[in-house]
């Protein structure tokens, strides 16, 4: 895990391992990051409470979504991100995300 400390938030990022069944959608819904992001990828925006990534209690709404096995959704348009996640066939995958944690 890498943490990035500043006096207003905490950025960190963490690698989520997901395992799924073959055939079983992931469970969950990507938005755009937005004009305001720091890197330009996306963001979970809602998870199925049945699904995988919901499973592994790691996931979060508005976790930064930055790659997927390896490769980099930084960048990419959002329908693209949306049919890899989709054509996933494999049952154990890597999620790496960058949390954003606001500091009182």
């Amino acid at each position: 895990m890498y943490v990035y400390n500043a006096s207003l938030y905490t950025v960190a990022s963490l690698q989520v391992t997901i395992t799924k069944l073959k055939g079983e959608p992931l469970g969950i819904v990507l938005v755009e990051s937005g004009w305001g992001s720091m890197l330009p990828t996306v963001v979970l925006a809602n998870l199925m409470p049945s699904g995988p990534a919901a499973r592994t209690g790691r996931l979060n709404i508005g976790d930064q979504i930055m790659s997927i096995d390896g490769v980099s959704l930084v960048g990419l348009p959002l329908s693209v991100c949306q049919n890899y996640v989709k054509v996933l066939s494999c049952s154990i995958i890597y999620v790496l995300i960058i949390l954003c944690l606001f500091s009182a």
